[in-house]
């Protein structure tokens, strides 16, 4: 059956998921999520397009842009290639990284674009990531949280309007946005490997981390979709362990 036309914003603002395929965790470490963000800097090179904020999420990616002077499918065609090549080199796979199609949410108005602002930066903390959205360290927000001169930002979210755009996105977004279906329940040997990655180290040695390090490994692994049950299995720590660890 031929694909269904994306929906086209008709001002150019867009909601883009990209989401690895298998549910691969693709962003393992600072220096996966660092890359990414290198990726997309040389992706806007040119005005192709213009970043408002970006939250990169273990398994997935969300991106807040404007399509400009490339068009929006071209744009991360190339970004999804490029940072193919770069992980498939570091970690010796082959195959696709991507989902064979990024999916896009058509944004044609001001609040509906603010509010996927919001429900971006929101991410972290639904996901048990950090406590406050503006301290996780892979998310970016034009007018309130950028380090890495990647976002443009337009003179209604400069500084003066930082303490009013902060309140709003704390609050319980009014639409509904793109979300990250889950990939469904790993195999043991499957969710054994994806933890690994993320850890750096075998399964059985995670339990004798430092906690904060621990815990933290604990939730991307579990927001790649391992499970409780099998966190607990594969680290030889308590389900109760586990369940507290993702609360944090």
């Amino acid at each position: 059956m031929p694909r269904t036309a994306r929906a086209r914003s008709t001002v150019g603002l867009y909601h883009v998921l990209l989401r690895a395929a298998e549910g691969r965790m693709i962003f393992a470490d600072d220096q996966d999520c660092a890359r990414f963000l290198d990726v997309l800097c040389r992706a806007r090179e040119g005005d192709a397009f213009l970043l408002y904020a970006y939250c990169l999420m273990g398994t997935h990616a969300h991106l807040l842009i404007r399509e400009a002077s490339v068009p929006i499918d071209q744009a991360f065609k190339r970004v999804g290639a490029s940072y193919a090549r770069y992980y498939n080199t570091r970690y010796n796979q082959t195959g696709r990284l991507f989902q064979d199609r990024f999916q896009s949410e058509a944004l044609n108005d001001n609040p509906h674009f603010l509010d996927a602002m919001r429900f971006i930066c929101q991410n972290p903390v639904k996901a048990g990531l950090s406590k406050n959205m503006f301290s996780y360290p892979w998310l970016g927000c034009s007018g309130v949280t950028e380090s890495r001169n990647l976002l443009y930002s337009p003179d209604v979210m400069k500084e003066e309007k930082r303490r009013e755009l902060v309140t709003f996105l704390r609050a319980s977004c009014e639409f509904e946005h793109l979300e990250v279906n889950g990939p469904g329940r790993l195999p043991d040997e499957k969710a054994a490997e994806q933890l690994a990655r993320v850890a750096n180290c075998p399964p059985a040695e995670i339990a004798s981390l430092e906690r904060p390090k621990r815990n933290a490994i604990l939730r991307m692994a579990h927001d790649a979709g391992l499970s409780i049950r099998q966190l607990a299995r594969l680290t030889g720590l308590g389900k109760t362990v586990v369940e507290r660890a993702l609360k944090v």
